[in-house]
């Protein structure tokens, strides 16, 4: 929500009152109508008359102070007018926004989802209620996942639970078929669900609906089935951020399809499978873009030895679901979902808005910041910081071949 300004308490206790009775005039969110910005709100001549007066029994206001009185409720009225009219054009823009997405785009998303008014209203800003089908349908599905074999696997997920409990193996036939250990199986997939039971309590902690009821028994079903789908990543943790965050926006069957698919696509399945070539590479490209748009931190960075493996391995491969805000993070994902260079362009820009914390001080000042984030980061600030990070598709295609044809070594975990 836009704040108005307000003016500085400069008439002691009457401008704090004044605030107090306007919060009440005020009160609730402007209604959208086809009336003029203005119209149905009390003029400032009426604030004055409701405000201005003096409870009987106390000496008349001299003139000065009248004045002085009269100027600041004056002012405080045009700072609450404009700001109930800003609040009032951003929903109007809001609405536009979502009939040009459902009546529009959505329509004809291949043939719009590139287009230069798509790709500008998608790095402005994402209406959260057009939000789930923006992501589903930008993730795709090339790997055709069906709502049958999702079935099937969650399922199959479930019956190797309840073989934890029972100590039963339910799946040894099908498992023999395929000419598969299946105690070497039943073993990887119990220590797979007892990674998911370990992590889900600390997933979105502060959200009481991931630790027990149906969203709780969606994340784990979900989570449970993608390590029947892919038994060589199995479940990584972190991944539990990655489909709670889908949850939020998304049914539960378009969950699982965006999952495998966008572990698929992106950077997630190298460093899920914990390939080192592929995150050495991702990491060295991380740098050069961090490289190319804050030289002096990067320079600092480097005096202090602090390297991308001390401090994104949370932010990458939760997509900032674990280390940020969760509107914010919702506005990386957006950007991140139009093109992949926003992941790093996002972490770069946090870098930036934090820059003058961070110039200067030791490793382990930096550290400590970098991997304990505010809780409070002004949204409006980092959003702007981030997309003052430019980097156009040519040239971070560049940087792409840069990193992939360098020795990477230095950036392999180890």
């Amino acid at each position: 929500m836009l704040d108005g300004a307000a003016p500085a308490d400069s008439g002691g206790t009457l401008a704090s009152d004044v605030l107090s009775k306007m919060r009440l005039m005020f009160k609730g969110k402007p209604q959208l109508s086809t009336a003029p910005p203005g119209v149905g709100m009390p003029d400032a001549p009426d604030l004055l008359n409701g405000l201005c007066g003096r409870p009987s029994g106390l000496p008349p206001k001299s003139a000065k102070e009248a004045s002085l009185h009269a100027k600041q409720i004056a002012s405080l009225s045009t700072a609450a007018r404009k700001k109930a009219e800003r609040e009032l054009e951003l929903e109007r823009t809001t609405l536009r926004a979502i009939d040009s997405w459902e009546t529009e785009i959505f329509p004809n998303w291949e043939a719009l989802r590139d287009a230069r008014k798509t790709q500008r209203m998608w790095a402005q800003g994402v209406p959260s209620k057009v939000r789930a089908e923006l992501w589903h349908r930008a993730i795709g599905n090339s790997l055709q996942i069906t709502e049958d074999l999702y079935n099937i696997l969650r399922v199959r997920g479930e019956q190797v639970r309840q073989s934890m409990a029972v100590s039963q193996q339910p799946l040894n036939g099908e498992l023999a078929a395929r000419s598969v250990n299946p105690e070497t199986v039943l073993a990887r997939d119990h220590d797979a669900l007892a990674s998911i039971d370990i992590d889900l309590p600390r997933t979105f902690p502060s959200f009481q609906i991931f630790k027990e009821g149906p969203m709780a028994d969606s994340l784990t079903g979900i989570l449970q089935a993608y390590v029947q789908y892919r038994p060589d990543v199995g479940y990584v943790q972190g991944m539990s951020y990655i489909v709670a965050m889908m949850l939020l926006h998304m049914e539960q069957q378009h969950v699982f399809v965006s999952l495998a698919n966008l572990v698929h696509q992106t950077h997630l399945i190298s460093f899920f499978r914990v390939i080192p070539q592929e995150i050495g590479e991702h990491l060295r490209l991380y740098d050069l873009v961090f490289e190319d748009a804050l030289p002096g931190l990067h320079a600092h960075f480097a005096a202090v030895d602090l390297t991308p493996q001390c401090y994104v391995y949370d932010w990458f491969m939760t997509i900032f679901s674990k280390s940020l805000p969760i509107n914010i993070a919702c506005r990386i994902w957006d950007l991140f979902l139009l093109h992949s260079s926003w992941l790093h362009r996002s972490a770069v820009g946090l870098l930036l808005h934090f820059q003058r914390d961070l110039m200067g001080q030791s490793f382990a000042d930096c550290f400590h910041l970098l991997t304990h984030l505010p809780k409070d980061i002004n949204e409006g600030a980092l959003l702007e910081a981030i997309k003052s990070i430019k980097m156009d598709k040519r040239k971070y295609a560049t940087l792409q071949k840069r990193a992939s044809s360098v020795d990477n070594s230095s950036y392999i975990p180890v």
